[in-house]
């Protein structure tokens, strides 16, 4: 895929199966965000061993992501190539095709979340922001929160803000992929190199021989 400023990715298959299991570890720290803010909205608890936890939570939510930016930073710097070329070469009966390489994937897009995370996202980040303001409005509690509190609930609606706009730009429509085949122009198997008799199929006779007239 080409990020923001049209620079191609290339993804290693380690690289590629990183990103999905991170698609996965922001879904779990999603579910710990929803349980914290519930316990909250339950239980008008705002001390500070609240906040600690949601300030983990939020951690953990931005570890994910930079991990997520490392790996694209490497695919991007990989990802110089503007064409692919694939070049066709000969074996004779004789020898042996070597071993496919791992593949890789050049100019795929970042791995799609499920489309329940958006979901899920959306739903905590206006939990997190009604949170907020109901707190704030003193619908809950009149005398002032606990530094700790406020400190990890904010940053926990920081963290799922940037998880979504994250998400958002990195899971672009993938590139057209310029290609080129290379075939080569003498008839040698490419792994001893000897002479191979290649029928042209355009001189290939047709079933039931030559007609006369």
């Amino acid at each position: 895929m080409l990020d923001k400023k049209e620079r191609r990715f290339f993804f290693t298959d380690r690289q590629f199966q990183q990103l999905i299991l991170t698609n996965d570890r922001l879904r779990q720290s999603n579910g710990s965000a929803l349980r914290e803010l519930r316990r909250v909205g339950r239980s008008n608890l705002t001390s500070k061993e609240a906040g600690i936890r949601l300030e983990m939570v939020a951690a953990q939510i931005i570890g994910v992501l930079q991990f997520r930016e490392e790996i694209l930073i490497s695919a991007r710097d990989q990802g110089a190539v503007e064409l692919v070329i694939f070049e066709v070469r000969h074996i004779c009966k004789d020898c042996t095709a070597p071993p496919e390489e791992l593949e890789d994937h050049l100019g795929e897009e970042v791995p799609a979340p499920d489309p329940g995370h958006y979901r899920e996202l959306d739903h905590l980040i206006e939990l997190a922001q009604g949170t907020v303001a109901r707190l704030w409005s003193g619908s809950i509690q009149r005398k002032p929160f606990p530094v700790a509190f406020s400190k990890g609930l904010r940053r926990l609606t920081s963290a799922l803000l940037k998880q979504r706009r994250h998400l958002r730009e990195t899971t672009l429509a993938p590139p057209r992929t310029r290609t080129e085949f290379r075939v080569p122009s003498d008839n040698s198997c490419s792994r001893c190199h000897q002479e191979m008799k290649i029928p042209d199929p355009d001189l290939a006779e047709p079933q039931g021989g030559h007609h006369g007239k």
